[in-house]
C-alpha cells in the first residue's frame, strides 16, 4: 500500500512540478503588471491634485493681490483721508467711495471673499459687505505674512484671513499702522474646490494640516477619512508623495500635495482593489483555470494509474510475493482489460506451485515437531540432575523447612514437564517456573537477588517449553556461583515492531569478547557433546519453531557479568 501511495505521489508531484512554472510566471507577470498600473495612476493622481493645488494657489494670490492693491489706494493714505475730516458728508461720501472700490474688487474673484479696511488710529472699519466690526484685539492678531485659519468653534463656516499695512513697509505694530487691510474666504470655497475634483466619487478629498481639523465635504462617507488623518498624524508629511495603507483589511493609496499658499496639504485618496478589480478577475480566472487543470489531470492520472500502474504493480508484488515462499497469494483486482488475463494465469501458477509444496511442507512440520520434542526431552534431565543435588545438599544439612520448599517448588516443576502433549505454553506459565526454580536457588545459595519486569502485553504470548530456564541455570552455576559478591538477575522484557526480547542480565564473571565471539559461533555449529547442550538447545528450538533471525544474542551486561538476549519474531 506504501508503495502504490509513493508511485501515485510521484505522479502528482509531476503534474504539479509542470504546471508551477506556468503559475509562477503568470504571477510574476501580474505583479509586475499591477506595479506599472500602481505607478501610472500614482503619477496621473499626483499631476491632477498638484494641477488642483497650483489653480488653487492662483486664486488665492489674487486674493492677496487685491488686498496690496487696496493698501496702496491714495484714498486711503492720502491726507484728509478717511478718520481725518471733520466734515461728515464728505466721510460717507469716500467711504461710499471705499466701499464700491472694495465690492468690485471682491467680485473680480471667483471664490466668495471679503475685503476689510480697519483704521486703527480712528478706530475705524469698512468693509465689502458692512458687517465687520472694529475690535483692536482681533487686529492685533491679524498675520501679514501667512494666511491665518480661523476655525468656527459652533461648527459654522470658517474662514482664511491675511493683512496687508499701509504704509507697505511700516515696522511698528497693526494698531499703529495708518490702516489694515484685510482679506477673507470661507473654507467653503475649498469645499467647493473639492466637490468639482472630486469626479467619481470613489474618494473623499480633504484639506489636512497637524493639529486643525480636515476641511472635507460632511455629507461623504468620513470614516475612512478620519482612519487616513489617524494615519498621517503619525509623521510629518513631505512637500508631496503618496503612501499605501491598509484599513479594514484593504488598501488605498494615499497621495498628497501641499499648497505654497496656505499652507495645507490636499490629500486625495483612492480604493486599489476597485482600480485592480480587471486585473484582480483576470488573475482570479486564471488561477481557477489552473486548479481546473490540476484537477482534470489528477483524474486522468487516476484513471491511468489504476488502469495501468496499480496492475503492474500488483503483478510485481505477486511475483514478489512468490518469491519470499507466499505461495498462499492471489490478486483480486480486476481491472476489467488485458490485465485480467494475466491476474487470471498468474492465480492459476500461484494455485499449482501451493498444491505441489503442502505436501513437502506438511511432512517437515511433522519432522520439525518430532525434533522439537526430542530436544526438549534433552534439556528435562540436565535440569533434574541440578535439581536433585540441591534437594541432597539441603537434606544433609537439616534444613526442613528448604526441603520442603524445594520439594514443592520441584513438584510444581514436574507438573509443569510432564504436558509433553504441548511443545509450546504461554510467557506466563514459563516465567512461574523461572521462580520456582530462583527459589529453589535461592534457598541452596542465599546469596543473590533477582527481579522480573517484563510487560504485561508478552505475557500471553506463545513460547517453547523450557525456552528461559536453561539460560537461567546457566547464569547461576557459570556466572554468580563463580564470583564471591552478592549476586544480582534482572530479566526484564521489550516487545517493538513485531520482535520481542528477554533480557537475563547479571553482575556475575561475565565473559571477554572473544569468548563471547566464540560462545555466538558454537550456538550455529553442530552440537558439541563436550560443550554442553542448555544454551544449544534453546538456540536451535527457537530457530526451528520461528525463523532463522530467532535465537539467542549474547554481549557484555551494565551489571558487570553477561547479557543473554532471547529474541524471535512474532
Amino acid at each position: 500500500m506504501k508503495h502504490r501511495w509513493n508511485t501515485f505521489s510521484k505522479m502528482v508531484l509531476l503534474i504539479v512540478l509542470l504546471l508551477m512554472p506556468i503559475g509562477l510566471i503568470y504571477s510574476y507577470t501580474n505583479h509586475t503588471s499591477v506595479k506599472v498600473i500602481e505607478q501610472e495612476l500614482l503619477e496621473k493622481s499626483l499631476k491632477r491634485l498638484s494641477f488642483l493645488t497650483s489653480q488653487m494657489d492662483n486664486i488665492v494670490d489674487q486674493l492677496t493681490i487685491s488686498s496690496i492693491i487696496v493698501s496702496r489706494d491714495a484714498s486711503i493714505n492720502a491726507p484728509g483721508a478717511l478718520g481725518s475730516s471733520s466734515d461728515a458728508f464728505k466721510q460717507l461720501e469716500l467711504q461710499e467711495e471705499i466701499v464700491q472700490k472694495l465690492n468690485l474688487l471682491s467680485a473680480s474673484s471667483r471664490w466668495d471673499n471679503r475685503l476689510i479696511i480697519y483704521l486703527p488710529k480712528a478706530k475705524q472699519v469698512l468693509s465689502n459687505d458692512y458687517k465687520t466690526v472694529y475690535n483692536d484685539e482681533y487686529v492685533k492678531n491679524l498675520s501679514t505674512r501667512f494666511w491665518q485659519y480661523h476655525p468656527d468653534p459652533t461648527g459654522g463656516n470658517a474662514y482664511f484671513t491675511k493683512a496687508v499695512m499701509s504704509p507697505l513697509l511700516v515696522n511698528k505694530g497693526l494698531l499703529e499702522a495708518e490702516s489694515v487691510v484685510e482679506v477673507q474666504f470661507t473654507e467653503s470655497n475649498l469645499v467647493r474646490v473639492l466637490k468639482d475634483y472630486q469626479y467619481d466619487g470613489r474618494s473623499n478629498p480633504f484639506f489636512y494640516k497637524p493639529l486643525f481639523e480636515p476641511i472635507m465635504d460632511k455629507t461623504g462617507d468620513s470614516s475612512v477619512t478620519q482612519q487616513i488623518i489617524a494615519i498621517l498624524n503619525r509623521e510629518p508629511l513631505d512637500e508631496d508623495g503618496h503612501r499605501i495603507v491598509e484599513i479594514n483589511h484593504e488598501q488605498y493609496m494615499v497621495y498628497y500635495v501641499r499648497s505654497k499658499s496656505l499652507g495645507w496639504h490636499v490629500v486625495d485618496y483612492l480604493p486599489l482593489k476597485e482600480v485592480l478589480a480587471p486585473i484582480t478577475k483576470s488573475r482570479n480566472w486564471f488561477y481557477a483555470t489552473i486548479v481546473l487543470m490540476l484537477l482534470i489531470s489528477l483524474l486522468a492520472t487516476v484513471f491511468l494509474y489504476r488502469q495501468v500502474q496499480l496492475p503492474i504493480q500488483l503483478l510485481l508484488r505477486g511475483v514478489m510475493k512468490l518469491q519470499t515462499g507466499s505461495f498462499s497469494h492471489r490478486i483480486n483486482y480486476h481491472p476489467r482489460n488485458e490485465f485480467d488475463y494475466l491476474f487470471n494465469r498468474f492465480n492459476e501458477m500461484a494455485e499449482e506451485i501451493q498444491r505441489l509444496l503442502e505436501n513437502v511442507y506438511v511432512e517437515n512440520i511433522r519432522f520439525r515437531d518430532a525434533k522439537l520434542k526430542h530436544l526438549q526431552s534433552q534439556i528435562n534431565p540436565h535440569f533434574l540432575s541440578n535439581c536433585m543435588f540441591f534437594i541432597k545438599n539441603m537434606i544433609a544439612i537439616d534444613d526442613k523447612q528448604a526441603a520442603t520448599s524445594m520439594v514443592l517448588n520441584l513438584s510444581e516443576y514436574f507438573r509443569y514437564i510432564t504436558m509433553l502433549e504441548h511443545t509450546l505454553t504461554t510467557l506466563r506459565e514459563e516465567l512461574k517456573l523461572i521462580e520456582n526454580y530462583l527459589t529453589i536457588q535461592n534457598l541452596r545459595m542465599e546469596r543473590f537477588h533477582y527481579e522480573i519486569d517484563i510487560p504485561e502485553e508478552m505475557l500471553d504470548l506463545q513460547i517453547p517449553r523450557l525456552m528461559v530456564q536453561p539460560i537461567i541455570e546457566n547464569t547461576i552455576i557459570h556466572g554468580i556461583e563463580k564470583k564471591e559478591q552478592y549476586g544480582i538477575i534482572i530479566i526484564s522484557g521489550e516487545w517493538s515492531e513485531g520482535v520481542c526480547r528477554i533480557h537475563i542480565d547479571d553482575n556475575g564473571v561475565g565473559l571477554s569478547d572473544q569468548q563471547l565471539i566464540e560462545l555466538e559461533q558454537k550456538m550455529s555449529s553442530p552440537h558439541d557433546q563436550e560443550a554442553g547442550c542448555g544454551l544449544w538447545n534453546v538456540h536451535q528450538r527457537l530457530a526451528y519453531q520461528f525463523d532463522q533471525q530467532s535465537g539467542l544474542m549474547f554481549s557484555h551486561s551494565t551489571l558487570g557479568g553477561l547479557r543473554v538476549a532471547i529474541q524471535w519474531n512474532v
